[in-house]
Protein backbone atom coordinates (compact mmCIF):
# COMPACT_ATOMS: atom_id res chain seq x y z
CA UNK A 1 0.00 0.00 0.00
CA UNK A 2 1.51 2.88 -0.79
CA UNK A 3 1.95 5.87 1.85
CA UNK A 4 1.66 9.43 1.60
CA UNK A 5 3.28 11.63 4.39
CA UNK A 6 1.15 14.69 4.60
CA UNK A 7 2.89 18.44 6.86
CA UNK A 8 -0.27 19.32 9.09
CA UNK A 9 1.65 22.13 10.13
CA UNK A 10 1.78 23.56 6.08
CA UNK A 11 -0.24 26.36 4.92
CA UNK A 12 -2.44 29.37 6.48
CA UNK A 13 -5.17 27.03 7.41
CA UNK A 14 -3.41 24.21 9.12
CA UNK A 15 -3.33 22.00 11.05
CA UNK A 16 -7.50 22.17 10.46
CA UNK A 17 -7.97 21.81 6.70
CA UNK A 18 -5.11 19.45 6.45
CA UNK A 19 -6.82 17.08 9.05
CA UNK A 20 -9.76 17.65 7.49
CA UNK A 21 -8.31 17.09 3.82
CA UNK A 22 -6.88 13.71 4.88
CA UNK A 23 -9.83 12.79 6.38
CA UNK A 24 -12.03 13.48 3.17
CA UNK A 25 -9.23 12.36 0.95
CA UNK A 26 -9.00 8.60 2.95
CA UNK A 27 -12.98 8.86 2.94
CA UNK A 28 -13.51 9.04 -0.62
CA UNK A 29 -10.66 7.07 -2.21
CA UNK A 30 -12.11 4.21 0.29
CA UNK A 31 -8.50 4.01 1.69
CA UNK A 32 -6.82 3.16 -1.00
CA UNK A 33 -3.53 4.46 0.51
CA UNK A 34 -2.64 5.01 4.01
CA UNK A 35 -1.61 8.48 5.21
CA UNK A 36 1.10 9.33 7.75
CA UNK A 37 0.11 12.93 9.32
CA UNK A 38 3.31 14.51 10.58
CA UNK A 39 3.34 17.78 12.80
CA UNK A 40 2.83 19.33 16.81
CA UNK A 41 1.15 16.62 18.65
CA UNK A 42 -0.26 19.42 21.20
CA UNK A 43 -2.13 20.69 17.77
CA UNK A 44 -2.83 17.71 15.52
CA UNK A 45 -3.93 15.02 17.88
CA UNK A 46 -6.91 17.12 19.45
CA UNK A 47 -8.23 17.66 15.64
CA UNK A 48 -7.82 13.68 14.71
CA UNK A 49 -9.78 12.85 17.58
CA UNK A 50 -12.51 14.66 16.46
CA UNK A 51 -12.58 12.06 13.96
CA UNK A 52 -13.95 8.57 13.60
CA UNK A 53 -10.85 7.09 12.87
CA UNK A 54 -11.79 3.22 12.70
CA UNK A 55 -10.84 1.37 10.04
CA UNK A 56 -9.14 4.23 8.66
CA UNK A 57 -5.63 4.18 7.12
CA UNK A 58 -3.94 7.02 9.22
CA UNK A 59 -1.29 7.33 11.54
CA UNK A 60 0.60 10.06 13.07
CA UNK A 61 4.28 10.98 13.99
CA UNK A 62 5.08 14.46 15.87
CA UNK A 63 7.51 16.63 14.70
CA UNK A 64 8.22 19.15 17.67
CA UNK A 65 9.27 22.29 15.34
CA UNK A 66 7.35 24.03 12.21
CA UNK A 67 8.63 26.02 9.66
CA UNK A 68 6.54 28.99 8.64
CA UNK A 69 5.72 31.30 5.68
CA UNK A 70 8.47 33.85 7.12
CA UNK A 71 11.44 31.59 7.56
CA UNK A 72 14.40 32.20 5.38
CA UNK A 73 14.02 28.81 3.19
CA UNK A 74 18.19 27.74 3.36
CA UNK A 75 17.96 28.76 7.14
CA UNK A 76 15.08 26.73 7.92
CA UNK A 77 16.23 23.42 6.42
CA UNK A 78 19.59 23.69 7.98
CA UNK A 79 18.00 24.98 11.54
CA UNK A 80 14.77 23.17 11.95
CA UNK A 81 15.89 19.69 11.27
CA UNK A 82 12.79 18.64 13.93
CA UNK A 83 10.18 20.31 11.67
CA UNK A 84 7.39 18.61 10.02
CA UNK A 85 8.65 19.30 6.32
CA UNK A 86 12.55 17.95 7.25
CA UNK A 87 11.46 14.71 9.07
CA UNK A 88 8.53 14.03 6.53
CA UNK A 89 10.52 14.40 3.45
CA UNK A 90 13.41 12.23 5.44
CA UNK A 91 10.75 9.38 5.48
CA UNK A 92 10.73 9.62 1.89
CA UNK A 93 14.37 9.53 1.21
CA UNK A 94 14.55 6.63 3.87
CA UNK A 95 11.84 4.45 1.62
CA UNK A 96 9.36 4.51 4.34
CA UNK A 97 7.17 6.66 2.46
CA UNK A 98 5.99 7.06 -1.33
CA UNK A 99 5.46 10.84 -1.44
CA UNK A 100 5.54 13.97 0.97
CA UNK A 101 2.80 16.64 0.64
CA UNK A 102 3.02 20.07 2.06
CA UNK A 103 1.06 24.12 1.78
CA UNK A 104 3.75 25.33 3.18
CA UNK A 105 6.63 27.69 2.52
CA UNK A 106 7.75 26.71 -1.14
CA UNK A 107 10.94 28.07 -1.06
CA UNK A 108 11.67 26.14 1.77
CA UNK A 109 10.04 22.77 0.90
CA UNK A 110 12.09 23.06 -2.82
CA UNK A 111 14.90 23.74 -0.61
CA UNK A 112 14.30 21.07 1.94
CA UNK A 113 13.67 18.26 -1.26
CA UNK A 114 16.82 19.47 -3.15
CA UNK A 115 18.71 18.55 0.30
CA UNK A 116 17.02 16.25 1.52
CA UNK A 117 15.70 14.04 -1.67
CA UNK A 118 18.36 15.41 -4.17
CA UNK A 119 18.00 15.10 -7.97
CA UNK A 120 17.25 13.20 -10.53
CA UNK A 121 20.46 11.87 -12.53
CA UNK A 122 21.10 14.64 -15.28
CA UNK A 123 18.81 17.20 -13.89
CA UNK A 124 20.58 20.74 -13.53
CA UNK A 125 17.72 22.16 -11.56
CA UNK A 126 14.66 21.29 -10.37
CA UNK A 127 11.54 23.41 -11.38
CA UNK A 128 7.84 23.83 -10.91
CA UNK A 129 4.93 24.67 -13.14
CA UNK A 130 1.30 26.22 -12.82
CA UNK A 131 -2.29 25.60 -14.60
CA UNK A 132 -3.72 27.96 -16.58
CA UNK A 133 -6.74 28.10 -18.54
CA UNK A 134 -7.43 27.63 -22.07
CA UNK A 135 -10.07 28.55 -24.67
CA UNK A 136 -11.29 24.93 -25.59
CA UNK A 137 -10.69 21.74 -24.07
CA UNK A 138 -7.47 20.24 -22.21
CA UNK A 139 -4.90 22.53 -20.24
CA UNK A 140 -1.85 24.44 -20.47
CA UNK A 141 1.14 24.93 -17.75
CA UNK A 142 3.69 27.46 -16.94
CA UNK A 143 6.91 26.53 -16.40
CA UNK A 144 9.16 27.65 -14.20
CA UNK A 145 6.96 29.91 -12.36
CA UNK A 146 9.12 30.82 -9.48
CA UNK A 147 11.32 28.58 -8.10
CA UNK A 148 14.68 29.70 -10.65
CA UNK A 149 14.50 33.04 -11.16
CA UNK A 150 18.00 33.43 -13.20
CA UNK A 151 17.67 30.36 -15.60
CA UNK A 152 19.96 29.75 -18.31
CA UNK A 153 19.04 28.81 -22.03
CA UNK A 154 19.91 25.15 -21.02
CA UNK A 155 17.51 24.96 -18.15
CA UNK A 156 14.87 26.25 -19.92
CA UNK A 157 15.26 23.65 -22.38
CA UNK A 158 15.37 20.99 -19.36
CA UNK A 159 12.28 22.49 -17.99
CA UNK A 160 10.25 22.04 -21.61
CA UNK A 161 11.69 18.23 -21.96
CA UNK A 162 10.39 17.65 -18.20
CA UNK A 163 7.08 19.38 -18.31
CA UNK A 164 6.73 17.27 -21.63
CA UNK A 165 7.08 13.96 -19.96
CA UNK A 166 4.53 14.79 -17.16
CA UNK A 167 1.80 15.79 -19.60
CA UNK A 168 2.33 12.83 -21.68
CA UNK A 169 2.63 10.48 -19.09
CA UNK A 170 0.08 12.24 -16.06
CA UNK A 171 -1.92 14.16 -18.31
CA UNK A 172 -2.37 11.73 -20.62
CA UNK A 173 -1.81 14.44 -23.28
CA UNK A 174 -0.74 12.60 -26.54
CA UNK A 175 1.50 15.17 -28.18
CA UNK A 176 2.50 18.31 -25.92
CA UNK A 177 3.28 21.33 -27.43
CA UNK A 178 6.29 23.73 -26.60
CA UNK A 179 5.78 27.56 -26.84
CA UNK A 180 8.89 30.01 -25.60
CA UNK A 181 7.68 32.93 -23.90
CA UNK A 182 9.01 36.18 -25.78
CA UNK A 183 8.22 39.44 -27.26
CA UNK A 184 7.12 38.67 -30.65
CA UNK A 185 7.14 35.03 -32.44
CA UNK A 186 10.13 35.65 -34.78
CA UNK A 187 13.18 33.75 -34.33
CA UNK A 188 15.53 36.22 -33.90
CA UNK A 189 13.35 37.88 -30.82
CA UNK A 190 14.21 38.83 -27.15
CA UNK A 191 17.34 38.85 -25.26
CA UNK A 192 20.38 36.86 -26.21
CA UNK A 193 19.12 34.40 -23.61
CA UNK A 194 16.20 34.09 -25.26
CA UNK A 195 17.85 33.95 -28.92
CA UNK A 196 19.98 31.02 -27.20
CA UNK A 197 17.09 28.92 -25.98
CA UNK A 198 15.44 29.07 -29.00
CA UNK A 199 18.24 27.48 -30.56
CA UNK A 200 18.29 24.82 -28.00
CA UNK A 201 14.95 23.83 -28.15
CA UNK A 202 14.83 23.47 -31.89
CA UNK A 203 17.91 21.08 -31.44
CA UNK A 204 15.37 19.38 -28.67
CA UNK A 205 12.42 19.33 -31.17
CA UNK A 206 14.65 17.49 -34.13
CA UNK A 207 15.81 14.90 -31.33
CA UNK A 208 12.40 14.23 -30.75
CA UNK A 209 12.35 14.97 -27.02
CA UNK A 210 10.26 17.88 -27.20
CA UNK A 211 7.24 19.33 -30.18
CA UNK A 212 8.62 22.98 -29.95
CA UNK A 213 6.64 25.30 -31.69
CA UNK A 214 8.52 28.39 -31.87
CA UNK A 215 8.14 31.97 -29.81
CA UNK A 216 4.73 32.49 -28.06
CA UNK A 217 3.58 35.59 -26.98
CA UNK A 218 1.27 36.38 -23.59
CA UNK A 219 -2.01 36.49 -25.61
CA UNK A 220 -1.60 33.16 -26.90
CA UNK A 221 -1.50 31.61 -22.85
CA UNK A 222 -5.14 31.48 -22.62
CA UNK A 223 -5.63 30.87 -26.46
CA UNK A 224 -3.67 27.58 -25.99
CA UNK A 225 -1.42 27.85 -28.69
CA UNK A 226 0.91 25.00 -26.69
CA UNK A 227 0.10 23.24 -23.91
CA UNK A 228 3.72 24.28 -22.73
CA UNK A 229 4.69 27.66 -21.80
CA UNK A 230 8.49 27.95 -20.58
CA UNK A 231 9.86 31.38 -19.42
CA UNK A 232 11.83 32.00 -16.51
CA UNK A 233 10.45 31.70 -13.35
CA UNK A 234 10.50 36.24 -12.58
CA UNK A 235 8.29 36.23 -15.49
CA UNK A 236 6.01 32.92 -14.90
CA UNK A 237 5.26 34.30 -11.11
CA UNK A 238 4.27 37.36 -11.97
CA UNK A 239 1.85 35.80 -14.80
CA UNK A 240 0.81 33.43 -12.58
CA UNK A 241 0.02 36.17 -9.72
CA UNK A 242 -1.80 38.08 -11.99
CA UNK A 243 -3.97 35.46 -13.52
CA UNK A 244 -4.59 34.58 -9.99
CA UNK A 245 -5.86 38.24 -9.75
CA UNK A 246 -8.35 38.00 -12.46
CA UNK A 247 -11.47 36.19 -10.47
CA UNK A 248 -11.43 38.50 -8.08
CA UNK A 249 -10.80 41.72 -9.70
CA UNK A 250 -13.71 41.17 -12.46
CA UNK A 251 -15.74 39.87 -9.79
CA UNK A 252 -15.08 43.23 -7.84
CA UNK A 253 -16.83 45.26 -11.15
CA UNK A 254 -20.06 43.23 -11.90
CA UNK A 255 -21.28 43.32 -8.51
CA UNK A 256 -21.95 46.98 -8.58
CA UNK A 257 -22.65 47.15 -11.96
CA UNK A 258 -25.54 44.85 -11.52
CA UNK A 259 -26.44 46.30 -8.82
CA UNK A 260 -27.13 49.54 -10.71
CA UNK A 261 -28.98 47.61 -13.62
CA UNK A 262 -31.01 46.54 -10.04
CA UNK A 263 -31.58 49.26 -8.85
CA UNK A 264 -32.62 51.17 -12.04
CA UNK A 265 -34.94 49.02 -13.18
CA UNK A 266 -32.82 47.91 -16.00
CA UNK A 267 -32.72 44.59 -14.49
CA UNK A 268 -34.73 42.59 -12.30
CA UNK A 269 -33.53 40.62 -9.40
CA UNK A 270 -34.24 37.08 -10.59
CA UNK A 271 -32.38 37.96 -13.85
CA UNK A 272 -29.44 39.26 -11.99
CA UNK A 273 -29.25 36.65 -9.31
CA UNK A 274 -28.56 33.79 -12.69
CA UNK A 275 -26.21 36.70 -14.62
CA UNK A 276 -24.17 36.00 -11.64
CA UNK A 277 -24.21 32.73 -11.38
CA UNK A 278 -23.00 32.34 -15.15
CA UNK A 279 -20.54 34.60 -14.35
CA UNK A 280 -18.98 32.61 -11.38
CA UNK A 281 -19.20 29.61 -13.02
CA UNK A 282 -16.93 31.36 -15.97
CA UNK A 283 -13.97 32.05 -13.63
CA UNK A 284 -14.07 27.59 -12.59
CA UNK A 285 -11.20 27.00 -15.03
CA UNK A 286 -8.89 29.41 -13.02
CA UNK A 287 -9.78 27.33 -9.54
CA UNK A 288 -6.54 25.67 -8.90
CA UNK A 289 -8.05 23.65 -6.06
CA UNK A 290 -9.61 21.44 -8.34
CA UNK A 291 -5.41 20.50 -8.58
CA UNK A 292 -4.17 20.58 -5.30
CA UNK A 293 -1.01 21.03 -6.02
CA UNK A 294 1.80 20.51 -8.31
CA UNK A 295 5.23 18.34 -8.02
CA UNK A 296 8.59 19.93 -8.38
CA UNK A 297 9.70 18.42 -11.30
CA UNK A 298 13.65 16.80 -11.01
CA UNK A 299 13.54 15.92 -7.67
CA UNK A 300 14.34 12.60 -7.18
CA UNK A 301 11.44 11.23 -4.96
CA UNK A 302 7.58 12.90 -4.88
CA UNK A 303 7.30 16.33 -3.19
CA UNK A 304 4.47 17.76 -3.46
CA UNK A 305 3.75 21.74 -2.97
CA UNK A 306 0.27 23.71 -3.02
CA UNK A 307 -0.93 27.18 -2.05
CA UNK A 308 -0.83 28.51 1.15
CA UNK A 309 -4.36 29.21 1.36
CA UNK A 310 -5.26 25.79 0.44
CA UNK A 311 -8.56 24.19 1.66
CA UNK A 312 -9.57 21.00 2.61
CA UNK A 313 -10.57 20.09 -0.78
CA UNK A 314 -7.10 21.37 -1.83
CA UNK A 315 -5.04 19.62 0.54
CA UNK A 316 -7.42 16.13 -0.76
CA UNK A 317 -6.91 16.99 -3.95
CA UNK A 318 -2.89 17.26 -3.46
CA UNK A 319 -2.53 13.88 -1.70
CA UNK A 320 -4.64 12.52 -5.08
CA UNK A 321 -2.25 14.08 -7.37
CA UNK A 322 0.81 12.51 -5.33
CA UNK A 323 -0.79 9.13 -5.70
CA UNK A 324 -1.36 9.64 -9.05
CA UNK A 325 2.69 11.12 -10.06
CA UNK A 326 3.70 7.62 -7.65
CA UNK A 327 1.57 5.27 -10.53
CA UNK A 328 2.41 7.00 -13.39
CA UNK A 329 5.69 6.52 -13.17
CA UNK A 330 6.43 10.21 -14.00
CA UNK A 331 9.98 10.14 -12.13
CA UNK A 332 11.48 6.99 -13.79
CA UNK A 333 10.19 8.39 -16.83
CA UNK A 334 12.25 11.54 -16.52
CA UNK A 335 15.36 9.80 -15.19
CA UNK A 336 15.19 7.57 -18.55
CA UNK A 337 15.07 10.85 -20.71
CA UNK A 338 17.83 12.86 -19.16
CA UNK A 339 20.39 10.01 -17.83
Amino acid sequence: MLTIVVDAMGGDNAPGCVVDGTIEALRESGNRFEILLIGQEEKVRPLLEQHDLSNMNVRFMHAPETVTMEDIPATAVKTKQESSLVKGLQLCKAKQAHAFVSAGNTGAQMAASLFVLGRIPGVLRPTIYAYFPRIGEGLTNIVDVGANVDCKPENLVQFAEMLTIYQRYAAKIENPTVGLLNIGEEEGKGPEYLKQSYRLLQEAHHEQKINFIGNIEGHDILAGKSTIVVCDGLVGNTILKFGESIPHFLSSLLKPAMEKLVVSGQLDQNTASLAGKAFKGMFEPFDVEKWGGVPFLGVDGISIVGHGRSSSRAIKNMIYMAEHMIEQRVNEHIAEVLS
